[in-house]
């Protein structure tokens, strides 16, 4: 068969991939000038250090299949994410743990007295947190809650924490061990020349053609293909013909340093009077590479507009009652798939965008095999995964 995919993100090139090496001619149409999405990286001109351009990555899984795949392309070296928090004039290790807790409340205390302490400090509600902020006031209490996380969630969301749901604040671990690990899947590195090289290799195939700086319009000739993986924003493939999803974007500003700025990747700035939510040093990231100098990204996240580029679906029952009517007008088109964050308006960590494009390319040759109809979707966002 002949497929067209739009958007070489990760999702579009594991899907080429696994179609090409079954003998399906797979073109792709990408909008910007590289392949590889907001994992995108490239080396800064004057330091040589790989930045990423749209915000910090790292890989981590628990599922060997995904880590096999991935490093049939590429080398993936061991880095285990560290990160901090600025909070009201003070550095702690971040997520909340042990030592960020005797430290912020003054004491030295061990992690069964924490947890004790903190179940103290915890607001009790009558019934289940009805929002983020009553999940944050329910597991940490008002102390850490207001420091760490209510000045932050706003600056990040641009919405009161009271308006969102209880499960983003539920995706926040806290240790009560001195454990300063971000992620604690089994496989965690960084890919040896970075993202975009990764996605390139990945993309090698003889029966993959990728054309840069192309759109997908509704002009677009879809004739000459037999089927369509759409991994752009699914109310831009409608044309926003029920209105725009919610979505949150981001601005980056970058600037080069003669030495090093901050011990870690990643420093969230919790207070709301500070204008960035966070700062990245990228030749943390590249612990095989050794540099003088340094680059560090200010992140500032804002509403997304016509002209911006969509981040973070703002998860709200009319964002989700408004995706749901895409989803059953996409289930109206022929030979067409949507894929990826955009395609399903979901937050996914890259293992799990792998998995998914994977898993969806399976089911795409199973349906060959059985001459069935591919399917619209391949996720099912009527069993709570939204």
């Amino acid at each position: 068969m002949h497929f067209l995919i739009i958007g070489a993100g990760l999702s579009g090139a594991v899907v080429a991939r696994l179609l090409a090496e079954e003998g399906h001619r797979c073109d792709i149409f990408e909008k910007e000038a590289h392949v590889a999405g907001h994992c995108h990286t490239s080396r800064d001109a004057e330091t040589g250090i790989m930045v990423h351009r749209f915000g910090p990555h790292t890989l981590h899984t628990d599922n060997e299949e995904i880590w096999s795949f991935l490093e049939r392309f590429v080398e993936i070296y061991p880095y285990s994410h560290r990160k901090q928090a600025w909070a009201g004039g003070r550095l702690y290790p971040f997520p909340i743990n042990l030592q960020a807790i005797n430290q912020f409340f003054e004491r030295d205390m061990t992690a069964d007295e924490a947890r004790e302490y903190i179940a103290q400090q915890a607001v009790q509600f009558s019934d289940a947190p009805r929002n983020f902020e009553e999940a944050g006031l329910a597991s940490v209490g008002p102390g850490l809650y207001n420091a760490f996380y209510k000045g932050y969630t706003r600056k990040q969301w641009g919405r009161e924490p009271t308006d969102l749901p209880a499960f983003i604040f539920r995706r926040l671990p806290v240790h009560l061990t001195d454990d300063r690990n971000v992620f604690h899947h089994k496989k965690q590195g960084q890919p040896v020349g970075g993202y975009t090289h990764m996605v390139e290799r990945m993309l090698d195939h003889p029966l993959i053609r990728v054309f840069l700086n192309r759109r997908f319009t509704p002009d677009t000739d879809r004739e000459v293909y037999d089927h369509l993986f759409y991994s752009g924003p699914i109310d831009e493939y409608f044309n926003w013909r029920l209105g725009r999803l919610a979505y949150r974007s981001l601005t980056f500003e970058t600037e080069r340093r003669a030495q090093t700025f901050q011990s870690c990747g990643t420093v969230n700035y919790c207070d709301e009077e500070v204008p960035f939510t966070r700062v990245a040093e990228h030749k943390h990231f590249w612990p095989f590479e050794t540099f003088e100098e340094t680059v560090i990204t200010y992140e500032f996240s804002h509403e997304c507009g016509a002209g911006d580029t969509p981040f973070y679906p703002i998860k709200l029952a009319d964002c989700k009652r408004l995706y749901e009517e895409y989803v059953s007008l996409a289930r109206m088109e022929a030979n067409v798939s949507f894929i990826g964050r955009l395609g399903t308006y979901r937050y996914l960590d890259m293992d799990v965008a792998i998995g998914e494009a994977m898993n969806a390319a399976k089911a795409t040759l199973h349906a060959i095999e059985e001459q069935a109809v591919i399917p619209c979707m391949f996720v099912d966002i009527d069993s709570g995964s939204y």
